[in-house]
């Protein structure tokens, strides 16, 4: 075949996509670490015990090298696909480009003349972005991969709304962004840190607090979206028709990209799939407060989340097996197949159906090796998935909370939401005192909530008596100050090897998306 003719000629604009993909990347992942270094400034002193701060050291070593290990392997294998895409352009047009950085054929020769690599004219010619995301969906082992990812990032991003909102968290879009610029695993560290330092919700003067060392954003910015964004009150929450009729969206927009593939419409299909899932993070900030109810105490919001839990499991889980089944049926060999041999013309020879599954399941997990595009989608599931179960057994959270956010049918969280949200409003403490107990009992760790007076488990003991005397009637019990109360969110819990194994388990049974959902939802209800 006759080499293809260089027709366009080369353009620095086609250079800019790539140079602003970077240098976003860069300035979103500084504007993160400067969020989370503000959290760590404003620690509350319950924080400051000896145990929550070597616990708090540890984890934030083990996520933040987790975040370094993701962002090498997308930085590698982003820069294998190019190369790759590089070396397709220029055997298709016949132009000779380096082998290599050093020796004979490389960029750099010695004395030699340099190869020429031709980097504006390839990227004028090419379509390095709608290569990317169409090769992952143009194959169903392919899209199986990429599916799981595009379907936990969803559940992320419900995960990111609530959390990030309740300890007022700023610049939570940033972290959408980077799971979209780099990869999931790497914004999910990130945030996870973020969460580690930030264990109670910021103070609302937060910034004239550190405004001194670490400025956020300018006056003119802040005036401009205090003006633009819709504030809500405290403790508001979109209702769950809203947030499931986003979902849905969101899914219709994945379930079409193979469909789309090599078609017109497959970037506008892509560019929907990656746009909806910012929509729980800036809803609060562009619905009208009436698409919304508010919620006295957070409590009272666990049936919203439970419901919202359960739709993204359920539907990530029927897609997940959809895309499971499509990959098997299309990776299947024949259940036989003719060999010629001498004395006979044709021989018959089936083949067994364990044989042919485990060819199928070779191939599909297989797909990791086969192409750069692949690896970085594939590595990027992976590296999730330890994450999600790294973060389920440092924060020891309960098992049958995990199982009940991921299982749609167990309606023992419906339940135990409803009492609570009943005692809640009552405002009788006896009640809530009733609920609350196998709620922080489930979450693995007690907690105590700021203003909430100690329950005296004996008579209080005055300061120098004996310890067989009590304190009369009168006396008034220690309250301890403002500064010594552990707030709910605020507490240690120690490793639990088991909730990361069950949390791997859950991925492994219903897939990425389905199984973080569990994680995710345990740490919600833990409050």
């Amino acid at each position: 075949m006759a080499p293809i003719d260089i027709s366009s000629p080369p353009s620095l604009l086609a250079a800019v996509p790539i140079i602003s993909h970077g240098i976003i990347a860069v300035y979103l992942t500084s504007l993160v670490g400067r969020t989370a270094y503000r959290s760590y400034l404003t620690l509350p002193p319950s924080s400051a015990t000896r145990l929550r701060e070597r616990l708090r050291k540890e984890h934030v070593h083990v996520f933040a090298s987790l975040a370094l290990i993701s962002l090498s392997v997308a930085s590698f294998y982003s820069f294998s696909f190019a190369s790759l895409s590089h070396r397709i352009w220029a055997d298709e047009r016949g132009v000779e480009v380096p082998q290599s950085f050093f020796g004979e054929n490389g960029v750099f020769r010695g004395g030699n003349k340099p190869v020429k690599l031709h980097l504006l004219r390839w990227l004028s010619n090419s379509a390095l972005y709608q290569d990317f995301h169409e090769t992952v969906a143009e194959k169903a082992r392919y899209f199986w991969w990429g599916q799981q990812i595009s379907l936990a990032t969803v559940s992320w991003s419900n995960f990111v709304a609530v959390e990030g909102q309740r300890r007022n968290v700023t610049h939570l879009w940033a972290f959408m962004a980077l799971a979209q610029l780099v990869n999931l695993s790497f914004a999910q560290n990130l945030f996870f840190i973020t969460l580690l330092l930030t264990p109670v919700p910021l103070p609302e003067n937060v910034k004239d607090l550190t405004k001194a060392s670490i400025p956020l954003t300018s006056s003119r910015y802040t005036r401009f979206v205090d003006k633009v964004l819709l504030k809500k009150p405290v403790g508001w929450v979109p209702k769950p028709a809203l947030s499931i009729a986003i979902l849905l969206s969101t899914y219709m927009s994945v379930f079409l990209l193979p469909f789309a593939t090599n078609t017109p419409s497959f970037m506008s299909v892509t560019l929907l799939s990656k746009s909806l899932p910012f929509l729980p993070l800036i809803l609060p900030s562009i619905a009208p407060e009436n698409w919304g109810t508010i919620q006295e105490h957070p409590h009272e919001a666990y049936s919203t989340y439970a419901t919202i839990l359960r739709t993204i499991s359920a539907v990530s889980a029927l897609l997940h097996f959809k895309a499971t089944a499509s990959a098997l049926f299309y990776n299947t060999p024949d259940s036989h197949y003719h060999r010629h041999i001498l004395l006979r013309p044709f021989k018959e020879e089936h083949r067994s159906a364990l044989n042919r599954g485990s060819t199928a399941v070779g191939k599909l997990f297989g797909a990791i090796n086969e192409q750069p595009a692949i690896s970085a989608v594939g590595w990027d599931v992976l590296l999730s998935g330890i994450s999600v179960g790294i973060w389920a057994g440092v924060r020891g959270l309960d098992a049958k909370a995990m199982l009940q956010s991921s299982v749609p049918f167990l309606d023992q969280t419906e339940k135990l939401v409803d009492e609570t949200a009943v005692a809640v409003k009552s405002e009788s403490k006896e009640a809530i005192e009733k609920i609350q107990g196998p709620v922080k009992k489930r979450a693995g760790r007690p907690r105590k909530v700021a203003g909430e007076p100690s329950t005296p488990s004996a008579a209080t003991k005055r300061r120098g008596r004996s310890g067989k005397e009590t304190d009369d009637d009168d006396d008034a019990a220690y309250q301890p100050s403002d500064d010594d109360q552990v707030i709910e969110g605020d507490d240690t819990a120690e490793s639990d090897v088991e909730m990361a194994a069950l949390a791997w388990g859950l991925i492994i049974a219903g897939g990425l998306a389905s199984g973080s959902t569990g994680v995710y939802g345990a740490e919600m209800m833990a409050r």
